[in-house]
């Protein structure tokens, strides 16, 4: 098994390093939003269209707009005047999450299932990510949304290149050291080949680098790190996740100010948004 382990490593990373790792593209119709918000001559209808056909997309957009994140008291009934609710950019930045995590395909039912999990983690990391952003000066709340569902897309391709090793994907602890050694290296390659943004692109890093420290305000790592300790919070993980008062991350939040309690008692008070949230992202 140590071989095997081995073999998987030396082969992501040397693809890696020879730029050949098997990534997929980022979604064509990401690829378009993004290219309407710089083109003047394209616009809220140009992307409308692009959404509609995809009937289930649109459905969740439409769903996402009218939800207690962006709900204003009038309910929208269609994709246009959902997209105009929330915006060009937070509408490319929704498609981005919702679509991202079907474009890692396996064939193993066991990896299948890993790959759920996670998602169900990201969307709510995600989720209490959004709720921090909303006290935390700089931090939009919608990056701060897609730097939770994005902070383990390292894990991805690693759970794809696995599924070539059946062995080892019947011994989940060999393969959980695989993905502690590499998940981070390739989330950020991944994002860079994405070109989400510097700000997204040191998330992957960042997210269990509990020690980290840097100069200056609070960023969206910082943000990651203190919602997964939050989201694991009375769960079987809980007990492998530092104490939130050791956490240079969660001193950089103005959350740290009120004490750790506070942050527990916010997230309480807002579990109704923050489930919410994560059924949305979820499907």
């Amino acid at each position: 098994m140590a071989q095997e382990v081995s073999v998987l490593i030396d082969k992501i990373m040397h693809d890696a390093g020879a730029q050949r790792l098997q990534l997929p593209s980022l979604p064509e119709v990401v690829q378009q939003i993004q290219e309407a918000i710089e083109d003047g001559r394209k616009g809220l209808p140009y992307v409308a269209r692009l959404i509609q056909a995809d009937p289930g997309l649109c459905a969740r957009l439409i769903k996402i707009a009218n939800s207690p994140l962006y709900h204003n008291g009038v309910v929208l009934p269609d994709i246009r005047r959902a997209i105009a609710r929330l915006g060009l950019r937070v509408t490319r930045d929704l498609v981005s999450c919702l679509i991202m995590h079907n474009v890692f395909n396996v064939q193993s039912a066991r990896l299948y299932r890993r790959i759920q999990q996670l998602w169900q983690h990201s969307c709510r990391v995600a989720a209490i990510s959004q709720v921090l952003a909303g006290l935390t000066p700089g931090l939009q709340p919608d990056r701060s949304l897609l730097a939770g569902l994005l902070h383990d897309i390292g894990v991805l391709p690693i759970l794809v290149y696995a599924d070539q090793f059946p062995a080892l994907v019947e011994e989940p602890e060999q393969l959980d050291m695989v993905i502690a050694q590499l998940r981070a290296s390739l989330g950020e390659q991944i994002l860079r080949q994405w070109n989400l943004g510097d700000d997204l692109v040191l998330v992957p890093q960042a997210a269990e680098a509990w020690t980290r420290e840097h100069d200056g305000p609070a960023d969206y790592g910082d943000l990651v790190q203190v919602a997964q300790v939050h989201s694991n919070l009375g769960t079987v993980s809980d007990n492998e996740m530092p104490a939130l008062t050791q956490l240079p991350a969660f001193n950089k939040l103005s959350l740290s100010k009120l004490g750790p309690h506070a942050g527990i008692e916010l997230l309480e008070q807002a579990q109704a948004d923050i489930n919410v949230t994560t059924r949305l992202l979820s499907g």
